[in-house]
């Protein structure tokens, strides 16, 4: 037995004018129609809620209760359809995301910076953690969706894989390392003399990993990128990363990267976007994504696809 909320919308204007006709034109019904719904309403519950008379309505004491909570739940109707209009809009809601690392590094602060003043009642949860925490996070619907780098996934036919921008990777030491101030040109075979850092794979012996420094094994792994950056500050360890996570840094003339354009090492990563494939994206969570692209592809070009 389900009310009808045009039924008790009817009430609560019939008790507001206490007259029919009145309330009947506010709501562009034909009184007929108007008395017929409430009388409806009180047979299929055996309560009398109006006493009529040729003055106009008033209600009875089951009216008067009914009249209060009419109000409550169509207070309510109300609130439910406004925030699913916002939802739709991606106004508001809840989004649940995943970051990695690498692109924590990147994303992170404007992301949420931006995010917050376009989407005041957006809640927002973010999770940074390894690539492979992530998928696991996903595959138990715990987030919606992760934005990672593509090198740090294992092959998954569960998730949907978009591309949403390239970066450049580099080799980078302190100001004054050694290897910036010798007088001899600069050989990678060098860095075997130095500690070398990167953030972790989920496959460390996978030769594209083990190859990263001209094909010696990296000394220090290490997803806190935080902490890679004071070690690399504060040290003679070569750190292969993003110039993107170190900006700040570059431009003081802090941390400097090392001249290694001839070697083989790839130098582009891509980051993309990984989500289950049965899970559709709600339009905040596609609004958010399209602001994190927005800053992966600043100051450069790259054409997102998604994977069939």
């Amino acid at each position: 037995m389900v009310l009808d909320l045009r039924v008790l919308n009817n009430l609560v204007v019939v008790a507001q004018e206490a007259n029919i006709s009145r309330a009947a034109e506010r709501l562009n019904l034909s009184q007929p129609a108007l008395s017929r719904s409430i009388a409806q309403l009180e047979a299929k519950f055996g309560l009398r809620l109006l006493d009529r008379s040729r003055t106009g309505v008033t209600l009875t004491n089951a009216g008067e209760d009914l009249l209060a909570k009419a109000r409550r739940l169509l207070g309510e109707a109300v609130a439910i359809e406004n925030d699913l209009l916002m939802q739709s809009r991606g106004d508001s809601g809840r989004i649940r995301l995943g970051v990695g690392p690498l692109v924590s590094g990147i994303v992170m602060e404007p992301l949420l910076i931006e995010s917050l003043e376009r989407w005041p009642m957006l809640s927002i949860v973010i999770d940074v953690e390894p690539t492979m925490n992530l998928v696991l996070r996903l595959m138990d619907a715990e987030i919606d969706c992760c934005i990672c780098a593509e090198s740090t996934l294992e092959p998954n036919p569960a998730l949907a894989i978009t591309v949403l921008a390239q970066i450049q990777m580099g080799f980078f030491v302190r100001a004054g390392h050694p290897l910036l101030t010798g007088s001899a040109p600069f050989d990678p075979k060098d860095m075997a003399l130095y500690p070398r850092m990167t953030g972790r794979s989920p496959n460390p012996f996978a030769p594209s990993f083990q190859s990263i420094f001209e094909g010696l094994p990296p000394t220090l792994e290490c997803d806190n990128f935080s902490i890679l950056k004071q070690v690399a500050l504060h040290s003679d360890a070569i750190w292969y990363a993003s110039d993107r996570v170190i900006s700040d840094q570059l431009a003081a003339g802090e941390l400097m990267e090392l001249p290694v354009s001839t070697m083989p090492a790839a130098r582009e990563i891509n980051i993309v976007l990984a989500h289950l494939r049965n899970r559709t994206l709600s339009p905040a969570t596609q609004g958010v994504i399209g602001v994190a692209t927005s800053i992966l592809q600043s100051q450069q070009e790259c054409p997102a696809h998604q994977s069939s």
